[in-house]
């Protein structure tokens, strides 16, 4: 990474270490010092320890990689299957997570380094939830948009648009991916069939987003396993027939009626089944899958009882807020007013894409100049914004960051390009900072950037949405304090964000632990949020159908960044550096929220 100092120091550009690590971390120095032995307390061995943690997280981070096709992806590897999430595939993998589990017991904590001991408590933690996680297997549905959705819009066209086309051997991997798509869907169909079995159904208000991916996925595949000419011109003639001969023969043989069974097992038969209701906590072990949810997400315990108090008492304040901003817009109406009247002002919409992109721009142009007052650390990865596929709009309410890959090496923020009447641009500050800059693109492209970290840390700690989300939302209040959102709107429009993602906590409880209906969710969702009816409906069926208690991440990871920070505050006085603050998270990539409030204590202490 580049590490940038004020002008008014001499610049340097450091190519080891990101930062200085606390005392006992000395490896990244070269300082090794010479134990002083003692016959009573022997210095425990470091470089033996180290050397084992080492071995099992490489052991991991080859097992997860050569499973796992997104990893795969951003790793520069070649991809040449979509996920296998079947219950034996599943099986397998726990049975390899608890040999190092097994393993990882028998490192002797206290000999590691300190950012090796961070390393063991994160692998430790992710190979016990992992193995947890087993037990709730069926209570999850991979259908859905922000599952299979993701797969189909994301990963499938990055990993076929990334294939190099040279040699006999590119070309076998290109078909066998292209065929992949028909066993991963089959998989996905067999998968709701034993779903159904054990009276687990998709929740009728689901099933028109679930057929909408399909379908799409149906009508834009021919297209997007099509190879142009131009990426073919180092392949002899018989390779190239090969090619364009083959991938018709496995839309039709495989593909299609791969998508055809599965859309006709979501048909009429399946939705006369299906339940009106939605949220984890209506099916057989559903509470319990809620709880562990919770806990994977938010690296929390907290109940959902508290989560969902929480969120009401953060929307009371915020409304309060909003309150005394109308107020000094000497606006006299209801805040259901005022919100009308702002979705429906011109400033507010944006009518072609392009619009959109420039708007997003004129916010990172406003914060740009203040970045290096709060980072001296920052990814070298540049960064933008670029539409989703149209095929995946229908399904997502916003968008979502896409992190640099070999492929593709700039960091982008998918914005939802449809529908732009009905989607008034009202927080875009708060999202693009949230989204790029200083938010996920700082924290994610800084970390798989930053060489300190071993693979198993670079690759592992983007799974961690509480730290990822909690950062982002976190990163986006700085532009409050830089001064950058002075203007009334722009505080409305911050405030308004804030509502959103504290609704999340009120919503997600409601789906999934209370029983509360889908009706319920969306008119507490309107009353409460600046959002559209069609915003409302794909927001809430992701919160209790397609990602139950990962949106609780935002909003409580966001708290407990800004509670670590003011901690630090207190405790340091006037000897506390935002910069310092910043490189002691960033530096050392995502890990579960207890630990860091632990971590930021003891690299700032150093």
């Amino acid at each position: 990474m580049t590490r940038y100092y004020p002008l008014m120091l001499l610049a340097v550009t450091l190519a080891v270490t990101a930062c200085t690590p606390p005392e006992g971390d000395r490896s990244r120095q070269g300082e090794a010092s010479s134990p002083v032995e003692t016959e009573r307390h022997p210095e425990p061995d470091t470089s033996v320890a180290a050397e084992k943690l080492q071995a099992i997280s490489d052991e991991y981070v080859g097992y997860v990689v050569n499973t796992n096709p997104y990893l795969k992806l951003i790793s520069g590897e070649r991809v040449t299957a979509l996920p296998d999430q079947t219950l034996n595939t599943a099986r397998r993998r726990v049975a390899v997570l608890r040999d190092l589990l097994e393993r990882l017991r028998n490192v002797d904590r206290n000999a590691l380094p300190y950012n090796d001991s961070l390393t063991h408590d994160i692998l430790r933690r992710e190979l016990t939830m992992a193995i947890e996680g087993l037990d709730h297997f069926w209570l999850g549905f991979n259908v859905t948009p922000y599952q299979a959705g993701y797969t189909f819009s994301t990963l499938l066209p990055v990993a076929l648009g990334n294939a190099a086309l040279e040699d006999a051997g590119d070309v076998a991997a290109y078909l066998a991916l292209v065929e992949d798509v028909g066993r991963f869907v089959n998989d996905q169909q067999q998968r709701l069939e034993q779903q159904a079995q054990r009276g687990i159904r998709l929740p009728k208000p689901a099933l028109p987003g679930v057929r909408n991916v399909f379908h799409g996925l149906r009508r834009d595949l021919p297209q997007l396993v099509a190879v142009a000419p131009d990426r073919m011109t180092a392949l002899d003639d018989t390779l190239r027939r090969e090619l364009t001969d083959r991938i018709p023969s496995l839309l039709e043989s495989r593909l299609f009626p791969a998508i055809d069974k599965l859309l006709g097992y979501l048909g009429a038969d399946y939705e006369e089944q299906a339940p009106e209701s939605v949220g984890l906590g209506q099916y057989p072990g559903g509470a319990a899958a809620y709880a562990f949810a919770i806990r994977r997400e938010t690296t929390l315990d907290l109940d959902p009882e508290a989560i969902h108090q929480h969120g009401l008492d953060y929307l009371e304040k915020i409304q309060d807020e909003m309150a005394a901003i109308r107020n000094e817009l000497g606006f006299e109406g209801t805040a259901a007013a005022f919100h009308q009247q702002m979705g429906a002002d011109p400033q507010f919409l944006a009518r072609t894409p392009r619009q959109v992109e420039q708007r997003y721009q004129s916010y990172i142009d406003r914060i740009e100049p203040h970045i290096l007052d709060y980072f001296s650390t920052l990814p070298e990865a540049p960064y933008g914004v670029r539409r989703l596929d149209p095929a995946a709009e229908a399904g997502m309410t916003f968008g979502y960051y896409q992190a640099p890959s070999p492929g593709n090496p700039m960091g982008l923020y998918r914005y939802n390009g449809s529908n732009l009447e009905s989607r008034p641009m009202v927080w875009t500050g708060a999202l693009i900072y949230h989204e790029l800059i200083p938010g996920h693109h700082f924290h994610i492209a800084s970390q798989r950037e930053n060489e300190d970290l071993s693979e198993f840390r670079k690759l592992t700690g983007l799974i961690y949405a509480a730290f990822t989300e909690g950062w982002a939302n976190y990163a986006a209040s700085l532009s409050l304090e830089m001064g950058i959102m002075d203007d009334p709107y722009d505080r409305y429009g911050w405030l308004l964000f804030n509502s959103f993602i504290s609704s999340r906590l009120v919503l997600d409880t409601g789906m999934n632990h209370f029983g509360w209906s889908l009706q319920q969710a969306r008119q507490f969702m309107l009353d409460n949020t600046f959002s559209s009816e069609e915003e409302v409906n794909t927001e809430t069926l992701r919160y209790s159908t397609d990602l139950p208690a990962q949106a609780l991440a935002y909003k409580l990871g966001y708290e407990k960044f800004r509670a670590i920070r003011e901690a630090a505050e207190t405790r340091m006085g006037q000897e506390f550096d935002i910069r310092e603050f910043h490189t002691a998270i960033l530096d050392y990539g995502a890990m579960p929220l207890p630990g860091l409030e632990q971590h930021v204590k003891t690299v700032l202490n150093k």
